[in-house]
Formats: structure tokens, sequence, C-alpha cells
């Protein structure tokens, strides 16, 4: 017969035991995980300027590795890039009013707006001229949107509803859409 214990009496209680075995097994997984990631951080770190040493008929040289050197990319600036700004809602004068605001600030030399060949659904950005995909990534920034916008295919894709006459014109198009519409 199961009697309740009372107080200061033991019983036979298992599941305490599974507990404790259970916790001491995922700290010792997660000690092991933190220990294996430590030692490959230290690993990465230190390879790029760890000093390396030959020995070469009883001389000892050591050379140091610099760290590789990090990229930037120098940008075009804005008032040398030639700007189409087109009309992708279909009504209204967006085009003309974003040119004239891009063209205030930052200073892209906007050229004359137009209307694009088809409505858009959202903005889009097209690189026109190899080597401008930078520049575009940067001018999706300044009109607050994302470079996923960025279109870097150049030329364009022939859907792209950018006017035959301005495909050559231009080193970036940026199409307006309704995202941008209320913002002009």
């Amino acid at each position: 017969m199961n009697r309740p214990m009372g107080p200061g009496q033991r019983g036979n209680n298992r599941e305490g035991g599974v507990h404790a075995a259970k916790a001491l097994i995922l700290i010792v997984v997660v000690v092991a995980i933190g220990l294996v990631v430590l030692h490959h951080s230290q690993k990465t770190t230190t390879a790029a300027t760890r000093p390396t040493s030959s020995h070469s008929k009883g001389k000892a040289t050591t050379t140091t590795t610099p760290p590789a050197p990090t990229t930037s990319t120098t940008l075009v600036p804005v008032a040398s890039i030639k700007l189409q700004v087109l009309n992708g809602v279909g009504v209204g004068q967006l085009a003309g009013e974003w040119s004239a605001k891009l063209r205030r600030s930052p200073g892209y030399d906007t050229l004359a707006a137009d209307n694009a060949t088809a409505t858009v659904s959202a903005s889009e950005i097209f690189v026109m001229t190899p080597g401008y995909t930078a520049e575009a990534d940067a001018l999706a920034v300044t009109i607050g949107l994302t470079p996923a916008i960025v279109n870097p295919t150049v030329p364009a894709p022939a859907c792209a509803p950018i006017p035959a006459t301005e495909r050559a014109k231009a080193n970036i198009v940026l199409v307006i859409g309704p995202n941008l519409a209320s913002r002009a």
C-alpha cells in the first residue's frame, strides 16, 4: 500500500535522478560545443597573423603574413551618373518630380523625364552601363528602398519598361512605381 510521505521522509524517487542526469548531459554537450567554437575562432583569428618559421641550413627565417586587405568599392560621383527616371505608374508627373528631386539632392545628372512603356507594380532600378551596380544599389538606398530592387542585368532585359530611345542614354534607369508615387 502506498502511503503519502511526510516531511523528512525519502522515498524511492527515480524521477529526480533522471532529470539530474539529463541536465548533466545537456551541460556537457553545451560546454563541448562552446569549446569547439572557441577553438575554431581562435584558430581563424590567429592564422592570418601567426609568424611562420622555416629552417634552411641552420638559419631560421621568420615571416609574418598580414591580414588580407579589405576591399571597398569607390563609387562614381553622383554628378557623373546619367540617371533616367521613368514614370511607371501611368498618371501624374512622377518622373519629372523625382528627376528634379534627385538632381537637387544628391546631385544626379538626370536626363529628360519620360514615361515607362508599361505600368509597374513596384519601383525598379536597371543598370544600363556595365560596372554601375554599386551605384544603382546606392541610388536604391538614397530613395528609401533596398538594393533588392536593382536589376543588374546589362543590357537591361527586353521586357524592361524602358523606351528603346532611352536605353543608350543613361547609366542607370529608375522606374517609379506605386511604392514611390507618394514620396515625390
